[in-house]
C-alpha cells in the first residue's frame, strides 16, 4: 500500500511557539511510518513555512533563526485542489500532501486561523474547524457557551486592553461589579492564550492593576475570575472517532496552587526543573492518573460534562477539558478546553481501559479528518450559480 504523505505543521507566531515544536517532534517520532511520509514544516516566528530534513533535528532550533537558511521555503496557496505546498524558489513545483497533521499551540495556529486558510485550500487537517477552534482559544466566549448549555463554570469578567489603558479605576469598578468577583484575591488570565503564560493572582487593587497591565502584554483581553481557595484541578481528554468518548482523569499536582508555565514544560517526573530543549511538554508534569480519593460522583461528573462541551462546541480530533474542583463544597466548573492541536493528552490514553497508544490515538485523529473531509467534499457549493448570471 502506497503511503500518504502527512505534513506536520508546527512552530507558528506565538509566544508558545517553542511548546509547539516540542509537541511536532514528540509526535513524529511515534507515527505510523508504515502508513505515512513524514514531511516536518516548520513555520517560523516571521510567518515564513520551511521543510526540510533537518527539522527532525532538534539541534535546528538551537541554532536559529540562523538555521533556516538550510530548508527550503515553501507556501501553502489557499486555492481548492492546490494539493500540497509551493516551493517559493520554483513555484511550479509542488510538494505533495495528503493530510495536515496541526501541531500548533496559541496564536495563529491553535485559534482558527489556520484552519481557515487550510479550509480555503480544500486540505484534509486534524483537529477542529474554524468555529470550534477559535471557540476554544477564546476562554470567555467559551464559558459563556457552555454556560448556556448548562455546564456550571466560575464566574468572569471579559477586561478590554483599550478599557484599561483610559481607566484602570474604572475597570476596578467593573470587575468588584460582576457577581461573583466583590472580594480579592482575583485570578486574572489572557482570554486568547495557554500554557499558564501571562497568568497571576491579585491578592489586593495595586497587584490587580499589575496581574491587568502583565495580561495585555499578551493579549487585548483579559478574563478575571474568583480565586478559589481549596481548588483541586481535574483534566479528561475527550476523543471523536465516530463517537465521542472520554479518557481517565488525571490531577495535576502543583506546588504553587496554580499550575505555572514552568511546572507545565520545564520539570522531570521528579519534580526537579529540566532544560527547556529537553522538555517532554505536559507529559513531564507531575500528576495523580484517575485519582483514587477523587468523590466518584465528581469524576462521573467530569467526564460527562467533559463529553458534553465537546459537543457542543462542534471539536474535532481530540481536546483536553480541565474542570476546577472547591474542595470546600464540593464543587465542580468547567475552566478551560485545550483543543487538538493544542492538547494531544497521549498520555491519559495510555491509562485508560482499554489503553490507547499513542501511535493508535495518533492514527484515529488522522482517520477522523480524512472521514470529515470527505462528508465536507460531498457538499454543494455553485448550486444556481450559473442560473444567477444568464
Amino acid at each position: 500500500m502506497k503511503k500518504k504523505n502527512l505534513a506536520v505543521l508546527f512552530g507558528g507566531r506565538s509566544v508558545e511557539h517553542e511548546i509547539s515544536v516540542i509537541t511536532a517532534l514528540q509526535l513524529i517520532n511515534v507515527i505510523d511510518v508504515t502508513q505515512y511520509e513524514i514531511i516536518p514544516v516548520y513555520i517560523a516566528q516571521t510567518g515564513r513555512w520551511y521543510v526540510g530534513d533537518n527539522l527532525l533535528d532538534k539541534n535546528f532550533y538551537r541554532r536559529l533563526p540562523n538555521s533556516v537558511t538550510e530548508a527550503q521555503e515553501v507556501a501553502l496557496l489557499p486555492i481548492a485542489g492546490s494539493k500540497g505546498l509551493t516551493y517559493l524558489t520554483h513555484h511550479t513545483d509542488i510538494l505533495p500532501v495528503d493530510i495536515y497533521f496541526l501541531a500548533f499551540h496559541g496564536t495563529f495556529g491553535e485559534d482558527g486561523c489556520i484552519q481557515g486558510m487550510l479550509e480555503m485550500a480544500d486540505a484534509t487537517y486534524t483537529g477542529c474547524g474554524v468555529l470550534a477552534a477559535a471557540l476554544g482559544m477564546n476562554k470567555y466566549q467559551c464559558k459563556m457557551m457552555l454556560k448556556a448549555a448548562g455546564i456550571p463554570v466560575l464566574p468572569a469578567a471579559l477586561i478590554d486592553r483599550r478599557d484599561a489603558q483610559k481607566s484602570l479605576a474604572a475597570v476596578r469598578e467593573q470587575i468588584f461589579a460582576t457577581p461573583g468577583l466583590e472580594q480579592l484575591p482575583l485570578f486574572v488570565k489572557p482570554c486568547n492564550l495557554g500554557s499558564s503564560i501571562g497568568i497571576g493572582v491579585a491578592k489586593d487593587e495595586r497587584t490587580l492593576n499589575a496581574c491587568l497591565v502583565n495580561t495585555f502584554r499578551y493579549d487585548s483581553h483579559a478574563i478575571v475570575e474568583p480565586c478559589v481557595k481549596d481548588i483541586l484541578e481535574v483534566n479528561v481528554s475527550v476523543l471523536d472517532d465516530d463517537e465521542i468518548t472520554a479518557s481517565v482523569i488525571e490531577m495535576p499536582v502543583s506546588l504553587s496552587g496554580v499550575l505555572t508555565f514552568e511546572e507545565k514544560y520545564l520539570r522531570d517526573d521528579g519534580g526537579k526543573k529540566t532544560g527547556g530543549n529537553e522538555s517532554q511538554g505536559m507529559a513531564s508534569l507531575s500528576r495523580i492518573i484517575d485519582p483514587p480519593d477523587l468523590n466518584p460522583a465528581l469524576k462521573q461528573a467530569a467526564l460527562d460534562y467533559a463529553k458534553q462541551a465537546f459537543k457542543v462546541l462542534g471539536c474535532s480530533g481530540v481536546s483536553r477539558i480541565d474542570f476546577i474542583i472547591d474542595a470546600s463544597c464540593d464543587k465542580l466548573y468547567f475552566n478551560e478546553i485545550n483543543t487538538l492541536p493544542g492538547s494531544l493528552s497521549f498520555y491519559l490514553w495510555v491509562k485508560s481501559n482499554p489503553p490507547l497508544v499513542y501511535t493508535e490515538l495518533l492514527n484515529r485523529i488522522i482517520r477522523q479528518a480524512e472521514k470529515r473531509q470527505v462528508t465536507k467534499l460531498a457538499l454543494k457549493r455553485q448550486e444556481g450559480m450559473r442560473a444567477l448570471f444568464k
